[in-house]
């Protein structure tokens, strides 16, 4: 697997009957881990401009 597709994929310990479950149990981990992290960064962009006007 190419470093970039590494980069969005973690390495869990769980088992999965199929490759493709581990690949998108960490893809969709990392997706939530993304949104929230996204939306804190948004969140206070907002209250910082609202705090300069």
């Amino acid at each position: 697997m190419n470093s970039a597709a590494r980069d969005f994929i973690s390495d869990e310990q769980r088992s999965f009957r199929f490759q493709i479950g581990h690949i998108l149990a960490s893809s969709l981990s990392g997706f939530i881990a993304g949104a929230i992290f996204a939306s804190i960064i948004w969140l206070l962009a907002f209250y910082f401009a609202k705090m300069m006007m």
